[in-house]
């Protein structure tokens, strides 16, 4: 209406103009009056209504030229008037243009607005539908209450869902159809009325039914605003609600299964817990619970993860539960340590499996540990029980193997491990026979002991044992316990015994012989007495010293002097004291002997240690075996006695034993080798608490193998029927046991051997 306005005020103006410019430019359109000499005339005077209305009488007919002149007049005033008409048409051309623009565009105005409100319509009519099939195709349903909070609406979801009908709903309130059982039921309906009450929103109040629908009644859950009209007076309450029934039903059945779970981790006595990165526990039973001193809420429900310095275990198992969740791959951990809230220290077997938290999305730990800490006693008091038990049967001199009724090694004793060379663990599974080749043989006396189910005894086996003969008791014991099947081969080795049986028959010779040897030497005695003696008065009767000589020479006429003289050409005096000295050598001889032989109680007594010595000398010379055969004579004696060490605190008659023994051996070894000036040499030397005897020879000397086992009873590198090798050992056993002293040896091939004796100096060796 604006541009109308305009265009109307635009046209007016046009035809003013043009009509103002008509009436000006009249007089310059009439033709010129005729020319006058005269002034000009004057023009007449009229007043407006005669030149706009002219009377009648102006009509009437009038002559040509006063026509003329009028219509020249008026041909002005034409001109403008038809101007002015003429810009009133184009004025109202231009109205009626620019009406028709308005028009038109108001039109498509009118257009757009109407496509637009179709659209807008459409869109609505499509939203409407689409809000309805939401709201059917939802599991939920719309509902409306008055201001009474009673129902007036229901959605048809509400039945399909519930399978309550409507009618049974409309006009209640929301607790005249609600089950209450219980106070706590009250106590919610009373707080949601006072929420009602004071018109405020509400979501998700969750109640039951007891109007029964599908499957009995139902649990809904409601929410809710109040409507208010344009006054914000208010009118009731809108919302939606959604049946409930079946979550509250897994809701419970999960939360049975949890409590049955929950059970059942407690039933279990071992610890079952899980822990996140941080160390606060996600789950524990009350078995790990009561671990850690607490209940399981307190536990799983700490604010703070329990400290590692509160437990110093609980350090190295924050470091496990860390590495298990960086690598993703479970973790057995076979023992560890910890400690309780009572300060005992117990032993865990722990697993540990990572695995996803879902309300943390991060790795955390699940650890199943088992107390092992009675386990570990009893498996301990069972390997200490074994050790003891393998340490009674290893301490037994006898080989022991235990064998399966096949013959297959299950144990084995240290001696059957040195015999052999084998361990128990590389034996086991095996043929005793294939570790034990000569012992084979009895595999046929295992299977009859298992079968008759006693022992079978194999008396006295010989055996090679590194080129050496030596006799074993070999018995075959079948297991007779409860459920075992087997049979327990014991190796007595009897070599000593052998030989001891047959060194008693060779004593018992001896014996017999030492006895006739006594006999005999008393016997000789006799006979040495009346020699001696019978030498002794030749020479005193020869004597012409003796007044009795000299009277019988005298008498019967002869110059003992010249006899003497005659004599002494002949060599008599000196037969004659050869003859005592011999004499005297063979009672010195024999006195030895009887005293060597003799046997008596050990009498510990101050000995003069060279004494001692030279006598052990005379012995070895007159030692028929070393006089004989080795030629004792003939090896040089060197003495190197220390003059500090008079005397020795001993058994005269073991020390002489000892002696002789390493003097022998010494002789034979040097004999047999045959040492080129062979020499055995006697020192002795005082030391700060002992005194020192040395044997020394410049023989073959003793190899390194043989040198560790020189003092064993019954060995020997003599020939058999040669030596007993006995010898050493008694000797041994004197010095240390009876004595309390050393004996030692000290020698390397080829450069001769050292014998060391060492006994006290003060009365130490008494027994």
């Amino acid at each position: 209406m604006r541009g109308l306005r305009w265009a109307v005020g635009i046209a007016t103006g046009v035809a003013v103009l043009c009509l103002a410019c008509g009436v000006m430019g009249a007089p310059a359109l009439a033709d010129p009056p005729p020319t006058r000499s005269g002034p000009p005339l004057e023009p007449r005077d009229a007043d407006p209504a005669s030149s706009t209305q002219p009377d009648d009488h102006h009509l009437e007919p009038r002559s040509s030229e006063p026509i003329d002149s009028e219509l020249t007049t008026m041909r002005p005033y034409a001109v403008g008037l038809l101007a002015a008409l003429s810009a009133v048409t184009v004025a109202a051309l231009l109205w009626s243009g620019l009406l028709q623009w308005l028009v038109a565009q108001k039109t498509r105005q009118l257009r757009q607005e109407l496509s637009e409100r179709r659209q807008a319509e459409a869109a609505l009519r499509a939203s409407e539908l689409r809000l309805r099939d939401v709201t059917e195709a939802a599991s939920d349903w719309i509902w409306e209450m008055d201001a009474n909070l009673r129902f007036t609406y229901l959605s048809e979801r509400f039945y399909a869902l519930t399978g309550i009908a409507s009618q049974q709903v409309l006009g209640q309130t929301r607790w005249e159809i609600a089950a209450i059982h219980s106070a706590a039921d009250q106590r919610k309906w009373r707080q949601h009325q006072e929420l009602l009450a004071r018109r405020l929103p509400f979501r998700d109040f969750v109640y039951q039914t007891k109007l029964t629908g599908h499957d009995g009644g139902r649990y809904l859950k409601i929410s809710g605003k109040p409507i208010l009209d344009g006054q914000g007076q208010f009118q009731g309450y809108r919302g939606t609600g959604t049946d409930i029934t079946e979550q509250v039903k897994a809701e419970a059945a999960l939360y049975e299964s949890e409590l049955r779970l929950r059970r059942i981790i407690d039933l279990v006595p071992h610890m079952i817990f899980a822990r996140d990165r941080r160390g606060h526990f996600l789950l524990a039973n009350r078995a790990a619970a009561d671990a850690y001193g607490m209940t399981v809420e307190k536990l799983v429900h700490r604010e703070q993860p329990i400290s590692p310095d509160a437990n110093q275990d609980l350090e190295q198992m924050r470091a496990d539960d860390l590495e298990v969740m960086e690598s993703g791959v479970a973790k057995l951990i076979a023992e560890e340590t910890f400690t309780d809230p009572a300060g005992q220290v117990r032993t865990l077997q722990t697993l540990k499996i990572p695995f996803i938290e879902p309300g943390l999305n991060d790795t955390a730990v699940l650890s199943v540990a088992i107390d092992i800490t009675e386990q570990k006693h009893a498996k301990e008091e069972v390997a200490r029980m074994r050790l003891y038990l393998k340490n009674i049967i290893d301490s037994m001199p006898s080989m022991l193997i235990g064998v399966d009724p096949w013959g297959y090694i299950t144990v084995l004793n240290q001696p059957a491990e040195q015999a052999g060379g084998a361990s128990w663990e590389a034996a086991q599974g095996r043929f005793f026979g294939e570790v034990f080749p000569r012992l084979e043989s009895q595999f046929e006396q295992v299977r009859q002991a298992i079968r008759l189910g006693h022992s079978i005894k194999t008396p006295r086996m010989t055996l090679d044992v590194e080129g050496e003969l030596h006799y074993a008791d070999v018995m075959v014991y079948p297991l007779m316990a409860e459920g075992a099947s087997g049979a327990v081969i014991r190796v007595d080795d009897v070599t000593a015994r052998v030989r001891i049986e047959s060194m008693m028959v060779q004593t018992e010779k001896m014996l017999s012989v030492g006895g006739l040897a006594a006999g005999m030497a008393h016997e000789i005695n006799n006979p040495l007495g009346a020699i001696l003696q019978g030498s002794q008065n030749i020479q005193r009767r020869l004597a012409p010293d003796l007044p009795q000589n000299r009277a019988a020479a005298e008498a019967l006429g002869i110059d003992l002097h010249q006899i003497n003289r005659y004599l002494e050409a002949r060599h008599i005096p000196r037969f004659l004291e050869g003859i005592r000295e011999a004499g005297a050598r063979a009672a010195k001889i024999v006195t030895d002997m009887l005293s060597f032989s003799r046997r008596s109680e050990a009498r510990f007594v101050p000995v003069d240690l060279e004494e001692l010595l030279e006598t052990v000398l005379r012995l070895a010379a007159s030692d028929y075996d070393l006089k004989k055969r080795y030629d004792f004579k003939r090896i040089a004696i060197v003495r190197d006695y220390d003059p500090r060490l008079l005397l020795l605190y001993c058994d005269k008659t073991e020390i002489e034993q000892v002696i002789l023994n390493l003097l022998k051996n010494a002789a034979q070894a040097m004999a047999e080798e045959e040492t080129p000036a062979p020499t055995i040499t006697l020192r002795t030397r005082r030391e700060a608490d002992h005194g020192l005897i040395e044997v020394i020879d410049n023989g073959p000397g003793i190899e390194e193998k043989t040198l560790k086992r020189v003092f064993e009873p019954f060995f020997t590198t003599k020939e058999v029927g040669v030596g007993t090798g006995l010898g050493l050992s008694v000797s041994y056993f004197i010095i240390t046991e009876q004595h309390h002293g050393r004996l030692s040896v000290t020698s390397k091939p080829g450069q001769g051997a050292c014998f060391s004796i060492r006994l006290p100096l003060i009365g130490e060796a008494s027994p």
